[in-house]
């Protein structure tokens, strides 16, 4: 009994250390990849992730799908083209009624310090409208993009993810 139980964590660690090489591989050839088409006259960020177990690909994808809750994916689409996520009306003290839109937008063709910062910033309390943007006001101050509290590394994975959609 020993004897097969033995067997079997030597299968298992065989297994295991075959994975994490394969996960090391698609790492390196990424970089390449990356490094490559730099050198074509694309410009891509190069982002050095750490994470051996999982791909960069992996693990922005992870944290796209759920950070915190709810993922990024139920506003801005799987392909993080953006979509309307409601239509709603609004009555003003004067009776006048607003047809509104809720719109997340796209997220795919913005530059990293963009992303990065919209990701984490809180909303400007003293942002001013014009009387008739009811729809922006109520839609600004609904404050309807949650707060991850995302590090750097977690941001950088999550951009590369979505550069990389097809």
């Amino acid at each position: 009994m020993k004897y097969i139980i033995l067997v079997i964590l030597i299968f298992y660690t065989f297994g295991y250390s075959n994975e994490l090489e394969k996960n090391q591989l698609e790492n390196a050839q990424e970089i390449k990849k990356s490094e490559s088409s730099q050198q074509n006259g694309q410009n891509h960020q190069q982002i050095d992730i750490n994470n051996s177990f999982i791909t960069k690909n992996e693990y922005g994808k992870m944290l796209y799908n759920n950070p915190r809750g709810i993922g990024c994916n139920a506003c801005h689409g799987n392909d993080a083209r953006g979509k309307k996520i409601v239509d709603f009306k609004q009555e003003t003290k004067d009776k006048k009624v607003y047809n509104c839109s809720l719109v997340a937008p796209n997220i795919k063709d913005i530059d990293y310090q963009t992303f990065s910062t919209k990701v984490n910033t809180k909303k400007n309390p003293n942002m001013k409208f014009e009387k008739e943007q009811v729809c922006e006001k109520l839609i600004y101050n609904a404050n309807v993009m949650p707060t991850y509290f995302l590090v750097e590394d977690e941001i950088e994975a999550i951009y590369y993810y979505i550069q990389n959609l097809k």
